[in-house]
Protein backbone atom coordinates (compact mmCIF):
# COMPACT_ATOMS: atom_id res chain seq x y z
CA UNK A 1 0.00 0.00 0.00
CA UNK A 2 1.72 3.05 -0.95
CA UNK A 3 1.35 5.74 1.81
CA UNK A 4 2.71 9.29 2.37
CA UNK A 5 6.01 7.85 3.75
CA UNK A 6 6.70 5.35 1.11
CA UNK A 7 5.32 1.44 0.40
CA UNK A 8 3.85 0.16 4.06
CA UNK A 9 3.89 -3.29 4.83
CA UNK A 10 2.00 -3.10 8.40
CA UNK A 11 0.70 -0.34 10.46
CA UNK A 12 -0.72 -0.69 13.93
CA UNK A 13 -1.97 1.94 16.38
CA UNK A 14 -3.90 2.87 19.59
CA UNK A 15 -6.90 5.82 20.68
CA UNK A 16 -6.44 6.77 23.76
CA UNK A 17 -9.62 8.82 25.16
CA UNK A 18 -7.87 11.61 27.20
CA UNK A 19 -10.96 12.32 29.77
CA UNK A 20 -12.18 15.72 28.13
CA UNK A 21 -13.58 13.79 24.66
CA UNK A 22 -10.02 14.64 23.07
CA UNK A 23 -8.60 11.45 21.40
CA UNK A 24 -5.23 10.77 21.31
CA UNK A 25 -3.53 8.30 18.59
CA UNK A 26 0.20 6.91 18.52
CA UNK A 27 0.74 4.61 15.55
CA UNK A 28 3.93 2.89 14.06
CA UNK A 29 4.06 2.04 10.58
CA UNK A 30 6.58 -0.44 8.75
CA UNK A 31 7.75 0.24 5.37
CA UNK A 32 7.97 -2.63 2.98
CA UNK A 33 11.29 -4.00 2.13
CA UNK A 34 13.15 -1.33 4.58
CA UNK A 35 16.25 -1.98 5.85
CA UNK A 36 17.37 -2.88 9.64
CA UNK A 37 18.91 -0.16 11.62
CA UNK A 38 22.13 -1.87 12.11
CA UNK A 39 22.13 -2.16 7.96
CA UNK A 40 21.60 1.15 7.61
CA UNK A 41 24.51 2.28 10.24
CA UNK A 42 26.51 0.25 8.19
CA UNK A 43 26.16 1.50 5.18
CA UNK A 44 25.92 5.10 6.70
CA UNK A 45 29.51 4.39 7.89
CA UNK A 46 31.24 3.04 4.90
CA UNK A 47 31.81 5.16 1.42
CA UNK A 48 28.33 4.56 0.46
CA UNK A 49 27.62 8.15 -0.36
CA UNK A 50 24.56 7.98 -2.49
CA UNK A 51 23.12 5.47 -0.04
CA UNK A 52 23.67 8.59 2.53
CA UNK A 53 22.58 11.49 0.06
CA UNK A 54 19.18 9.96 -0.25
CA UNK A 55 18.26 8.50 2.98
CA UNK A 56 18.69 12.34 3.96
CA UNK A 57 16.89 13.64 1.36
CA UNK A 58 14.23 11.38 2.29
CA UNK A 59 14.23 11.74 5.81
CA UNK A 60 14.09 15.65 5.42
CA UNK A 61 11.19 15.04 2.82
CA UNK A 62 9.11 13.66 5.13
CA UNK A 63 9.30 15.38 8.74
CA UNK A 64 11.00 18.87 9.95
CA UNK A 65 11.90 20.50 12.83
CA UNK A 66 10.72 23.90 12.18
CA UNK A 67 9.08 26.14 10.04
CA UNK A 68 9.10 26.76 6.38
CA UNK A 69 9.57 30.81 6.20
CA UNK A 70 10.65 32.68 9.62
CA UNK A 71 11.96 32.19 12.98
CA UNK A 72 8.97 31.12 15.70
CA UNK A 73 8.61 35.15 17.08
CA UNK A 74 7.97 35.88 12.92
CA UNK A 75 5.68 33.37 12.46
CA UNK A 76 3.75 33.77 16.23
CA UNK A 77 3.43 37.53 15.03
CA UNK A 78 1.89 36.39 11.28
CA UNK A 79 -0.71 34.23 13.18
CA UNK A 80 -1.72 37.07 15.65
CA UNK A 81 -2.03 39.84 12.57
CA UNK A 82 -3.94 37.16 10.88
CA UNK A 83 -6.47 36.82 13.49
CA UNK A 84 -7.28 40.46 14.45
CA UNK A 85 -8.45 41.07 10.49
CA UNK A 86 -12.05 41.66 9.75
CA UNK A 87 -13.94 38.50 9.18
CA UNK A 88 -11.14 36.30 10.09
CA UNK A 89 -12.16 32.48 10.40
CA UNK A 90 -9.91 30.42 12.75
CA UNK A 91 -8.01 27.74 10.27
CA UNK A 92 -8.05 25.26 12.85
CA UNK A 93 -11.96 25.10 12.08
CA UNK A 94 -11.49 25.05 8.64
CA UNK A 95 -11.13 22.45 6.47
CA UNK A 96 -7.87 22.31 4.13
CA UNK A 97 -7.89 23.60 0.66
CA UNK A 98 -6.84 20.60 -1.95
CA UNK A 99 -4.34 21.55 -4.28
CA UNK A 100 -5.15 21.99 -8.05
CA UNK A 101 -5.02 19.10 -10.58
CA UNK A 102 -1.52 18.39 -11.83
CA UNK A 103 -0.82 18.92 -15.67
CA UNK A 104 2.01 17.62 -17.60
CA UNK A 105 0.99 19.54 -20.25
CA UNK A 106 4.31 21.99 -22.17
CA UNK A 107 3.36 22.84 -25.27
CA UNK A 108 0.51 25.93 -25.84
CA UNK A 109 1.00 27.33 -21.98
CA UNK A 110 2.16 30.35 -23.06
CA UNK A 111 -1.86 31.64 -21.33
CA UNK A 112 -2.44 28.49 -18.75
CA UNK A 113 -3.06 29.98 -15.23
CA UNK A 114 -2.23 26.40 -13.73
CA UNK A 115 1.30 27.38 -13.12
CA UNK A 116 0.67 30.31 -11.58
CA UNK A 117 -2.12 28.47 -9.52
CA UNK A 118 -0.21 25.61 -8.55
CA UNK A 119 2.37 28.12 -6.66
CA UNK A 120 -0.49 30.09 -5.33
CA UNK A 121 -1.14 26.79 -3.27
CA UNK A 122 1.89 25.79 -1.88
CA UNK A 123 2.52 29.21 -0.71
CA UNK A 124 -0.70 29.09 1.24
CA UNK A 125 -0.04 24.97 2.03
CA UNK A 126 3.37 26.47 3.76
CA UNK A 127 2.07 29.24 5.28
CA UNK A 128 -0.84 27.26 6.63
CA UNK A 129 1.33 24.43 8.45
CA UNK A 130 3.62 26.95 9.86
CA UNK A 131 0.36 28.91 11.42
CA UNK A 132 -0.49 25.10 12.63
CA UNK A 133 2.50 24.41 13.90
CA UNK A 134 2.89 27.68 15.87
CA UNK A 135 -0.39 27.05 17.65
CA UNK A 136 -0.04 23.49 18.37
CA UNK A 137 3.56 22.52 18.58
CA UNK A 138 4.81 24.93 20.94
CA UNK A 139 5.82 22.81 24.07
CA UNK A 140 5.82 25.09 27.19
CA UNK A 141 7.22 23.45 30.47
CA UNK A 142 4.85 25.73 32.39
CA UNK A 143 1.74 25.23 30.41
CA UNK A 144 -0.22 23.87 34.00
CA UNK A 145 1.12 26.39 36.10
CA UNK A 146 0.71 30.21 37.06
CA UNK A 147 4.01 32.68 36.89
CA UNK A 148 4.18 32.15 40.49
CA UNK A 149 4.11 28.48 40.60
CA UNK A 150 0.87 27.22 41.73
CA UNK A 151 -1.46 25.27 39.73
CA UNK A 152 -4.11 26.09 37.32
CA UNK A 153 -7.34 25.64 37.77
CA UNK A 154 -9.07 21.70 36.85
CA UNK A 155 -4.97 20.71 36.50
CA UNK A 156 -3.92 17.21 38.92
CA UNK A 157 -0.04 17.92 38.09
CA UNK A 158 2.42 20.60 37.41
CA UNK A 159 3.21 18.66 33.90
CA UNK A 160 7.19 17.53 32.64
CA UNK A 161 9.04 19.44 35.12
CA UNK A 162 7.17 16.92 37.62
CA UNK A 163 10.37 14.45 38.75
CA UNK A 164 12.72 15.03 41.22
CA UNK A 165 15.01 15.98 38.84
CA UNK A 166 12.47 19.15 37.55
CA UNK A 167 13.67 18.33 34.08
CA UNK A 168 11.29 18.20 31.45
CA UNK A 169 9.77 15.13 30.75
CA UNK A 170 9.47 15.48 27.12
CA UNK A 171 13.19 16.35 26.57
CA UNK A 172 12.60 20.25 25.49
CA UNK A 173 14.24 22.06 24.66
CA UNK A 174 15.86 20.01 21.54
CA UNK A 175 18.98 20.63 20.27
CA UNK A 176 19.68 22.63 17.38
CA UNK A 177 21.20 21.49 14.16
CA UNK A 178 21.90 23.77 11.11
CA UNK A 179 21.76 20.86 8.75
CA UNK A 180 21.91 17.12 8.66
CA UNK A 181 24.76 15.42 9.34
CA UNK A 182 26.04 11.93 9.76
CA UNK A 183 28.34 11.19 13.15
CA UNK A 184 31.36 9.67 11.71
CA UNK A 185 31.82 7.63 14.68
CA UNK A 186 28.25 6.14 15.46
CA UNK A 187 26.53 6.57 11.88
CA UNK A 188 23.61 8.51 13.76
CA UNK A 189 21.77 10.84 11.99
CA UNK A 190 21.37 14.64 13.32
CA UNK A 191 18.34 15.80 11.05
CA UNK A 192 18.27 19.68 11.09
CA UNK A 193 16.30 21.12 13.46
CA UNK A 194 16.32 24.99 13.69
CA UNK A 195 13.78 25.45 16.60
CA UNK A 196 13.90 24.30 20.17
CA UNK A 197 10.90 24.58 21.45
CA UNK A 198 8.62 22.43 18.76
CA UNK A 199 8.89 18.81 17.91
CA UNK A 200 9.39 16.88 14.74
CA UNK A 201 6.62 17.02 12.10
CA UNK A 202 5.18 16.00 8.87
CA UNK A 203 3.83 18.87 6.63
CA UNK A 204 0.76 17.30 5.02
CA UNK A 205 -0.26 15.22 8.14
CA UNK A 206 -0.34 19.09 10.34
CA UNK A 207 -2.23 20.58 6.90
CA UNK A 208 -5.01 17.82 7.20
CA UNK A 209 -5.22 17.33 10.47
CA UNK A 210 -4.71 20.47 12.10
CA UNK A 211 -3.56 19.54 15.76
CA UNK A 212 -0.61 18.56 17.47
CA UNK A 213 1.64 15.82 16.19
CA UNK A 214 5.07 13.91 16.62
CA UNK A 215 6.61 12.19 13.93
CA UNK A 216 9.39 9.61 14.51
CA UNK A 217 11.39 8.24 12.35
CA UNK A 218 12.97 4.86 13.98
CA UNK A 219 16.82 4.18 13.42
CA UNK A 220 17.88 2.09 16.67
CA UNK A 221 16.65 -1.36 18.04
CA UNK A 222 16.16 0.49 21.13
CA UNK A 223 13.86 3.26 20.07
CA UNK A 224 12.30 0.70 17.91
CA UNK A 225 11.49 -1.94 21.66
CA UNK A 226 10.42 1.38 23.42
CA UNK A 227 7.99 2.48 21.23
CA UNK A 228 6.27 -0.79 21.04
CA UNK A 229 5.98 -1.20 24.65
CA UNK A 230 4.42 2.19 24.80
CA UNK A 231 1.89 1.88 22.07
CA UNK A 232 0.89 -1.58 22.83
CA UNK A 233 0.88 -0.85 26.75
CA UNK A 234 -2.73 1.02 25.84
CA UNK A 235 -4.47 -2.52 25.14
CA UNK A 236 -4.00 -3.06 29.15
CA UNK A 237 -4.58 0.53 30.58
CA UNK A 238 -7.26 0.29 33.39
CA UNK A 239 -10.75 2.42 32.47
CA UNK A 240 -11.33 5.73 32.96
CA UNK A 241 -11.18 7.14 36.49
CA UNK A 242 -14.91 8.16 38.43
CA UNK A 243 -13.56 12.05 38.25
CA UNK A 244 -12.96 11.39 34.51
CA UNK A 245 -16.45 9.88 33.35
CA UNK A 246 -17.66 13.32 35.23
CA UNK A 247 -15.65 15.74 33.31
CA UNK A 248 -16.67 13.85 30.30
CA UNK A 249 -20.33 14.01 30.93
CA UNK A 250 -19.73 17.98 31.99
CA UNK A 251 -18.08 18.39 28.74
CA UNK A 252 -21.08 17.40 26.58
CA UNK A 253 -23.58 19.40 28.58
CA UNK A 254 -21.58 22.18 28.06
CA UNK A 255 -21.29 21.51 24.49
Amino acid sequence: MQGLFGDTSVYYGTVEQQGHLTLHLHMIIWLRNSLSPQQIRDRLMSKDSEFRVKLIQYLESVHKGDYFSSPQDTVSAMRHEESIKPGYNDFMELLPDVPPRHCDQTVGCEECVAGNTSDSWWSYFKKMVDMVVNKCNIHSCHSNMWADGTLKQNTNAKGCLDNKWKRCKSRFPRKIEQETSVDKETGHINLIKKEAWINTFTPLISYIFRCNTDVTSLRSGTAIKAVLVYVTDYITKPGLKTHAIFDCIQAVFQR
